[in-house]
């Protein structure tokens, strides 16, 4: 144990001590003590603070910067020109606790209690000494906590000046392996590395959302959304954000009621998917979801649209078969072709049933039959024929989804088109672009 060659024995001088004379010789003595008296600290630190406590949790560095920070502190009382020691030595620690990722309400805690060690140690001085100034303990009280806020506060500002450049950094370390993950096919190693650094599981369920606002709206909301038991990633472009939600054991209705489409937003989201190197594929599941949105506020799953899905992902062939089925309707009169649309867009959501048809359209049955039978005349389709009738439904899904330019051919699919239209899909080369 190091001794200093100051005096620790009582000073009869001190019996009517000042508080500043008391402090001293008490400082004095405890520092004579070497790091015998520090070592307490330390170990009253380990007995209170349960964070530093724990064998794992603990910094290895406890009792070194312990000692070092008892001794600038009590050196620094006897000479003020020491205090540049002390600021030093705490912006120090402020600056490897936070490198360290240690939380900072435990560090300032642990201050705390090395300012309880040091006033303990100042009160067993006096008594063992036998000071007559024990009545001046109060005010040397104030001037050791005082002390031990100033200090503190100077740990809480390194500290908080470097988590905030660690952040950022870490912060764009992640959107940017997230931005790897969704934009390509990735080697497997890659993605085993992306996997520890973003803390997901290699194999687990994921699931993706894209969030687009409309121009009318401007800009999607800031920050993540919160889901019991699911966590969301966020990685914002210029198609809009991707949120990545890792599902756990969490059904994807979990996901959808908890996400909210506000004024201006549609929302697509992508079937369930296993690992992460399929991210990419329900990226790309997602934007087709997108853009089957038909209005804003929208939140549209693509396990509930797969048709439309399939539709929108090729809009020159969706465009084609509205061409080829529904072409003849367009040389009608208007009044007429919107009847017979509405006819076979009732008689389809009725399961097939005229008598269903009729009634919702305030019309005698043969009504309804008379006008399937005008279509199959001027279409040349049989409507009993299940594989005509898939047409006939598909090139109706087309027609909504881009509107009457798809079935007179005169192009317009790849944006919003007609009044049926919507936003089109994300392709790969957009996306790519956008990082």
């Amino acid at each position: 144990m190091h001794t200093s060659p100051v005096s620790v024995l009582p000073v009869p001088g001190l019996v009517d001590a000042s508080p500043l004379e008391l402090f001293d010789h008490a400082c004095r003595s405890l520092l004579g003590r070497g790091t015998e008296f520090s070592d307490t600290v330390h170990g009253k630190i380990r007995a209170e603070v349960p964070y530093y406590a724990d064998p794992v949790l603990a910094p290895p560095d406890l009792r070194m910067c312990v000692r070092r920070g008892v001794r600038h502190a009590l050196e620094a009382t006897l000479d003020p020109d020491r205090i540049v020691d002390v600021e030093r030595f705490t912006r120090e620690l402020g600056i490897r606790r936070a490198e360290q990722g240690r939380p900072l309400d435990e560090v300032l805690h642990a201050y705390r209690v090395a300012g309880q060690g040091v006033w303990s140690g100042i009160v067993g001085v006096v008594e063992r000494d036998d000071f007559g100034g024990a009545r001046h303990l109060v005010h040397v009280a104030e001037l050791v906590w005082k002390t031990n806020d100033r200090d503190a506060v100077l740990v809480a500002d390194a500290y908080r000046q470097v988590a905030k450049g660690l952040a950022s950094r870490q912060g764009e370390r992640v959107r940017l392996i997230l931005a790897a993950l969704l934009e390509s096919r990735n080697e497997p190693e890659f993605t085993r590395d992306a996997a520890a650094i973003l803390d997901l599981p290699l194999d687990g369920r994921f699931a993706v959302a894209l969030v687009r606002a409309t121009q009318s709206y401007g800009r999607t909301p800031e920050g993540v959304p919160e889901i019991r038991g699911i966590r969301i990633l966020r990685h914002t472009c210029r198609q809009g954000d991707v949120l990545v939600a890792h599902l756990g054991d969490r059904p994807l209705d979990a996901l959808a009621s908890g996400l909210d489409a506000g004024p201006g937003l549609r929302i697509g989201i992508s079937p369930v998917v296993q690992g992460l190197d399929s991210l990419p594929r329900a990226r790309d599941m997602a934007g087709l979801a997108l853009g089957t949105c038909r209005a804003d506020g929208e939140i549209a799953r693509l396990d509930a649209r797969l048709p439309d899905g399939l539709l929108i992902s090729r809009p020159d062939l969706s465009a084609e078969l509205a061409h080829m089925v529904l072409r003849p309707l367009y040389d009608l009169d208007p009044a007429d072709r919107d009847t017979l649309f509405d006819t076979l867009r009732i008689w389809i959501e009725n399961g097939g049933s005229a008598a269903q048809a009729a009634r919702h359209m305030y019309c005698h049955r043969n009504t309804v039959l008379n006008r399937l039978r005008r279509f199959e005349q001027l279409t040349g389709l049989v409507l009993s024929r299940p594989r005509d009738l898939v047409q006939l439904t598909l090139a109706l899904d087309a027609h909504r989804l881009f509107g009457p330019t798809a079935a007179l051919g005169t192009g317009g699919t790849g944006g919003i088109g007609g009044t049926g239209g919507t936003l089109p899909p994300p392709n790969t080369s957009t996306w790519a672009s956008a990082h």
